[in-house]
This record gives C-alpha cells, sequence and structure tokens, in this order.
C-alpha cells in the first residue's frame, strides 16, 4: 500500500486502539469516591429540562462549576437513565476523540518545527503524530480519566482544549507579524470558554499558546529581551481577553474552594509544604509517565513524602532539577525540549502545592493535559530516530504502545466497582482512605464485620480521619454497640464538629441508650447543618413521641 495512503488510516486507527484498549471499562459501575454524590444521590442532573439545566449553570457541587460537563451527563441520563454502560461508552467516545484530535495538531506541530528543507523528516511526519497520539491515547494514566464516571469533565474540557490549540495553530499565518486571522480568532476564545466551562483547569491554557507562540510557531522571538517591542505587539494583544477569563475562572475557583472549605488554608499548608508538595507532584508525573505502574486511585499527602530528610522528597528535587536543567541547558539545540517541559509545568500549575485541595498529594487524572508535551516530545524523538535507523524506532515505538495498551487494559478494570477498586489501592498504596471506602463497599455488601476491620486499619493509620470515626460509628450501631458507637461518633464530631451524619448518628446511639434529652439536642444540630437531612428528622420525631409517652 502507497505510504500516504497508508497515513489516511491513521485517524482511525487511533481512534479504534483508543477504543479497544478502554473497552472493559464498559462493564465497570459506579464507584464510591465521588460517584454516589454526583450521580446515585444527586436527582439534580438527571435530564435536560429547565429545572436541571438551571442547576447545572448555578450550583458548584464538590466545588466545582463545570456545567457543560454536568450537560453531558444530563443528556447520558435522558438516553441511558442510571445505566452505568453509557456512561462510560460516552467517556471512551470522548477520549477517542481527542486522541484523534490531537493527532492532527502532533501533524501540524512537526510541520511547523521541521524545516522543508528536511524533506525525508516532514514526509515521515505523520508516523511521529501517530505515535504521540497513541502514547497520550493509551498510557495509563489515562485510565483514572476515561473509566471513572466522575471525571467526564477531564474529557470533555481536553477535547476543546486540544481544538483550541489547533485551530489557533492552522490560524497562524506565515508571517509571524501578522495577527491571527480573525476567524481562527473568535472560533479559539469561543472552544475555550467551552473548555473553562467544562473544568477550571483549562485556565493554564494562555501560557501555553504563548509557549507555541514561541516555538514552534516563531510569533515571538527565542530571545525574551525581544518579547515586547513593538513588531509582537499584536500577540500580546490578543491573548488579552484569554487571560482576563482565566484569572476571572481561577478567582471563581478559589472562592468556591474556600466556602466549600475544599482549598487548604495557609495555616493548614505552610509555604514550605507548599513548595514540597509542588517538587513532589512534578517528579511524580514525570516518573509515572515513564514507568507507570502501581497506580492507585489516592495516594495520600503523608509527611513522610515532603519531609525534606526523607528519600521520596530528595529524590524528587533531583529529577525536577535535572528537568530544569535539560530545559535550559539544551534551550537553542533542543527547543522542543524546553517547550514541551515549560508546557508540563505550566499546565500543572493549578494542582500543584501552590493551590492544594483535597486530601491527595497527587492524582493520576491531573496528568490528562499536562502530560501532551510530553507525547509531543516522544514523537519528535521517533521522528529523529527515523533518521538513523527508520524500521527499528517504528518496532520500538510500536512495541511500547502495545505495552501501554495492555497497561490500561488492566488498569481501567480497576475500575470495574468499589470493592475491586479499593482492593488494588490498598495492594498498591495503602492508605487510610483506601482502607475507609473499601469499607464502606463491604458495608454496602452487607458485610458489617468486614467493614468494621477495615475502618479500624484506616483509623491506626490516620487517627483523625473523622470520616472513618463516622462510619465506625454507623456500622456499630447496625451491631446495636450503642456505647462504642456513640464514643466514635463522638471522636468525629471534636475533630470535625459540622459532620451532620456524626451528630444524627450521635443522637441515634443516645437515644437507645435512653438519654432522649441529649438525642433531641443532636437531631436538632444535624437539622440546623442541612435542613434536608431526613434520618435526623425521623428520629428527631420518634425521640419527642418517645420523650411525651415517657417509654425509652
Amino acid at each position: 500500500m502507497p505510504r500516504q495512503r497508508l497515513y489516511r488510516l491513521f485517524p482511525a486507527t487511533i481512534a479504534l486502539l483508543t477504543l479497544i484498549a478502554f473497552l472493559p471499562a464498559l462493564r465497570n459501575d459506579f464507584v464510591n469516591w465521588d460517584d454516589e454524590t454526583n450521580f446515585l444521590l444527586n436527582e439534580a442532573f438527571r435530564g435536560l429540562g429547565l429545572d436541571q439545566i438551571h442547576w447545572m449553570w448555578t450550583s458548584h457541587l464538590n466545588g466545582r462549576y463545570i456545567p457543560l460537563s454536568w450537560m453531558t451527563l444530563g443528556l447520558d441520563y435522558s438516553i441511558w437513565g442510571m445505566e452505568p454502560l453509557g456512561y462510560h461508552l460516552t467517556n471512551i467516545l470522548w477520549h477517542a476523540a481527542n486522541a484523534v484530535v490531537f493527532y492532527f495538531l502532533a501533524l501540524a506541530l512537526f510541520r511547523w518545527a521541521i524545516p522543508e528543507s528536511a524533506a525525508e523528516r516532514r514526509d515521515r511526519i505523520p508516523l511521529g503524530a501517530l505515535f504521540a497520539a497513541m502514547l497520550f491515547a493509551v498510557h495509563p494514566l489515562r485510565a483514572e480519566s476515561v473509566a471513572w464516571i466522575t471525571e467526564r469533565r477531564d474529557v470533555v474540557s481536553g477535547f476543546f482544549y486540544l481544538l483550541t490549540i489547533l485551530i489557533y495553530v492552522r490560524g497562524v499565518q506565515d508571517s509571524p507579524a501578522r495577527p491571527l486571522q480573525r476567524k481562527y480568532y473568535w472560533a479559539c476564545f469561543a472552544l475555550f470558554i467551552l473548555g473553562i466551562l467544562s473544568k477550571e483547569m483549562v485556565v493554564t491554557l494562555p501560557a501555553i499558546l504563548l509557549i507555541l507562540d514561541v516555538y514552534p510557531l516563531g510569533r515571538l522571538p527565542a530571545a525574551p529581551s525581544r518579547w515586547f517591542t513593538p513588531e509582537v505587539r499584536s500577540v500580546w494583544l490578543e491573548k488579552i481577553p484569554f487571560f482576563a477569563v482565566s484569572i476571572a475562572d481561577s478567582a471563581l475557583a478559589l472562592y468556591v474552594g474556600h466556602q466549600e472549605k475544599i482549598s487548604a488554608s495557609m495555616a493548614a499548608l505552610s509555604p514550605f509544604r507548599r513548595f514540597a508538595i509542588s517538587i513532589y507532584g512534578l517528579a511524580f508525573y514525570l516518573w509515572k509517565s515513564i514507568l507507570p505502574v502501581h497506580l492507585s486511585a489516592f495516594y495520600a499527602l503523608t509527611p513522610y513524602r515532603v519531609d525534606p530528610r526523607g528519600l521520596p522528597f530528595q529524590l524528587s528535587v533531583v529529577l525536577v532539577a535535572w528537568m530544569i536543567a535539560a530545559a535550559v541547558l539544551f534551550r537553542r539545540r533542543y527547543p522542543a525540549l524546553t517547550a514541551a517541559f515549560l508546557a508540563y509545568g505550566f499546565t500543572l500549575i493549578p494542582v500543584l502545592g501552590i493551590f492544594h485541595n483535597g486530601r491527595q498529594i497527587t492524582a493520576d487524572r491531573y496528568t490528562y493535559l499536562p502530560c501532551l508535551g510530553l507525547a509531543l516530545l516522544a514523537g519528535a524523538c521517533v521522528l529523529g530516530f527515523q533518521k538513523r535507523g527508520g524500521t527499528l524506532a517504528v518496532a520500538t515505538a510500536a512495541l511500547i504502545v502495545c505495552a501501554l495498551g495492555f497497561l490500561t487494559w488492566r488498569q481501567v478494570q480497576v475500575w470495574h466497582d468499589s470493592e475491586t477498586l479499593w482492593t488494588h489501592a490498598i495492594a498498591v498504596e495503602p492508605s487510610y482512605m483506601a482502607f475507609n471506602n473499601l469499607g464502606l463497599a463491604l458495608s454496602a455488601s452487607g458485610d458489617t464485620a468486614g467493614a468494621i476491620d477495615k475502618y479500624r486499619t484506616s483509623i491506626q493509620i490516620h487517627p483523625e480521619f473523622e470520616i472513618s470515626h463516622t462510619n465506625l460509628g454507623a456500622s456499630l450501631l447496625e451491631l446495636q454497640e450503642w456505647d462504642e458507637a456513640a464514643n466514635e461518633f463522638q471522636i468525629a464530631l471534636n475533630l470535625s464538629p459540622g459532620l451532620v451524619n456524626a451528630h444524627a448518628g450521635l443522637g441515634f446511639a443516645l437515644m437507645k441508650q435512653g438519654n432522649l434529652d441529649q438525642a433531641i439536642d443532636q437531631f436538632q444540630i444535624a437539622l440546623r447543618i442541612d435542613p434536608d437531612y431526613k434520618p435526623a428528622r425521623t428520629n428527631l420525631d420518634r425521640a419527642q413521641i418517645l420523650k411525651r409517652s415517657g417509654t425509652k
């Protein structure tokens, strides 16, 4: 088959192989890792009626303002109801589309980067673009973003992110000093807005466009001293609306995070601790991109990982130092290396220690956009090696893709259900969260004794994790261990006074002990926190009836 005809099959090949790698996800269920809050207990997203659309565009459930992602989920509900297969299928299709768009983006960037004089290398550009797209598409780090229904926001925002950059690159004219064509510019801006409305991480896109303006587009000179000359003023002016939207959305995300008490305060995380988390994250994502094994749904933020005397932090510093040194030393000879590392670092900023939120130190899903530059770099390497040994380079690239695809096939199955997910997490990355969530899965299946054992292990690892104390108390209620259950609920409330289910649980234990006045107080506190919490309302009425009747 002629080479050009073969190249035309590449987009379909990418889509097909991506679908195959993630095919096991179609058998996956919802998991007790935000899926319950977002879908199983949330009726507001179910459909695309006026009430549902109003909720999607005004709510910030779990601290996220992602109306466009919610609309895709509402459409899924309209088609599939609460059948998880449909949601997983949509995630896979979005991701396959992203892989194809990324292929065309790689083609466009490689054509800008490789001079026309290098005719043989330009002729093989589709092979490098194919490897870059497949490396992105079937890498095991993508499993979390695709196989977890909650992370629909990754694949939706990724689509608009990639499409924005593709149209931007195609809109650049031959003369670097000329502004972007108007139709391309406004298309980019509209797609950028759609990306922002799908997930906040897209806020870094304007910085990525500036990096591309330097290399490979050449709209900004390589020397920073010439970046602000009148000749390139238009390059900066056209970015002002993009940065304005990014700043506004970032401010909204920080405000919502503060209101929802998701973002860690400076008192909780010192400047050095934030710096240490950032360094660890930069090294972690790079290392896992190279060697994607022992992946987990949760990586706990432990003191050892950010201790300057500990090996994890020291190795992270060394790896990040090497990365920075390579970017600086080879900036002229290999500008693609510098551009890829800069894009990697800038895209990760929203999820590094600077703006840290949550109990995890890192997460696989955070690599969905940042590792695009690394995939492009790998594709460029394939093009470079083809010059010396074309067959060997292609064969090696094919073996790498096959190995990654196999690992992804296995990793997708880890997300089959809650029990499988957290059993795997305990095997590769034991943490208090993994034991707690496995306890929840066992409790849901009726194994109360097994759940209690997992909750106790979680508390042994992290005695101040109030959720495990609350869950342990709830399981002890099932065994009618009123005194011990009340003790666990009280510990949870000492750690976090606003836990509505702990107040309600303590009230139930007190009611069973005959302490009706104290029980009524706890139910009333729970209802002040959440007036719609039905267990507290039901048990409050029951306790008041018992008090009036004089029975216990």
